[in-house]
């Protein structure tokens, strides 16, 4: 059976419902708020895992109440965290307000996620086998990111990467992937224009085809995502949901994606699976993450979910 090997963070989140200022400079006051382990690190392995894959997450905690409730909660979902290791420093912590089911991080603290090094990511990677595949976000350590790009760029693994935050993908690591997965404003940051019409994600996924990424997949939101590959770039629809909290979406997308190909799918079937994960993980507040039955289910009463070829990349 194929792994999965996730690298990445993990964090406490503190999710905020309801808020607003009474003046300028006054305290956010919430109607309710809602604490979970998060982070993209622990989010995706923890999808994977609820999806039916062998996950190991690779990551870094502090030895306190946050980082053992977040272990425990991976660990929970059948994850391998015997390559979680602890820290001096304090867990990861990111407070986050939603508003109409959209989120804006009001404060990250790293915290451990920064002292996460090469020598506790190496062991797993180099045991990496055919069929296996590796899920990083750029938002690691570069002194990580590096080495994962250089493995990559020889054939050794093949990188699944989330590229967020887009200021801290290197052209380098853009090559190297398998498959990126920006959604439409991390890939205007990516090719450095604005998103400006209907058709932008497509011209940006060619764009990225053209600047050296092998696969590029544009999470459009409600209308689903768009895939640019070696034969065609197309749109692939989704769910229509009620999105309530977009927490967490990208992580599922990219872990559901990777899921399927890690089972021998093609890309565009493994793209309709994903979305419609990523749908189901926003139709309820916090962290929602779908396990295999409730996507199947989705997927076969959503009936045929066509894809539409649009412009070739070349």
């Amino acid at each position: 059976m194929s792994r999965i090997v996730v690298v990445g963070g993990i964090n406490m989140d503190l999710h905020l419902f309801g808020g607003r200022r009474h003046s300028t400079g006054s305290a956010l006051l919430v109607d309710h708020y809602l604490t979970q382990p998060g982070g993209k690190g622990s989010n995706v392995a923890r999808a994977a895992a609820r999806l039916g894959a062998e996950v190991q997450l690779v990551g870094r905690i502090g030895d306190d109440e946050f980082g053992h409730r977040c272990v425990d909660a991976i660990r929970s979902d059948g994850v391998d965290v015997t390559h979680v290791s602890t820290s001096s420093a304090p867990t990861g912590f990111v407070a986050i307000e939603l508003d109409r089911g959209r989120h804006r991080t009001l404060v990250f603290a790293p915290g451990a996620n920064d002292e996460l090094a090469w020598s506790s990511v190496e062991p797993v990677v180099g045991a990496v086998g055919p069929g296996d595949l590796v899920i990083v976000q750029p938002e690691i350590p570069t002194e990580v990111l590096a080495p994962l790009t250089r493995l990559a760029a020889s054939g050794a693994i093949d990188l699944f990467v989330d590229p967020a935050p887009p200021e801290r993908m290197t052209s380098a690591t853009l090559r190297a992937a398998e498959v990126v997965t920006p959604d439409r404003a991390e890939a205007a940051a990516l090719v450095g224009r604005a998103d400006t019409s209907e058709i932008w994600p497509e011209l940006a996924a060619a764009e990225l085809r053209a600047a050296g990424a092998r696969t590029v997949i544009v999470k459009t939101g409600a209308t689903g995502a768009v895939l640019a590959d070696e034969h065609e770039v197309q749109r692939i629809p989704t769910l229509t949901v009620e999105a309530r909290d977009e927490t967490g979406a990208g992580d599922v997308f990219i872990a559901a994606l990777a899921v399927r190909r890690s089972e021998g799918v093609g890309w565009s079937e493994a793209v309709r699976f994903a979305n419609v994960a990523s749908a189901l993980s926003v139709a309820d507040h916090g962290l929602l993450l779908p396990d295999r039955h409730a996507v199947e289910s989705a997927l076969a009463s959503a009936g045929c979910l066509t894809s539409v070829p649009t412009t070739p990349t070349s």
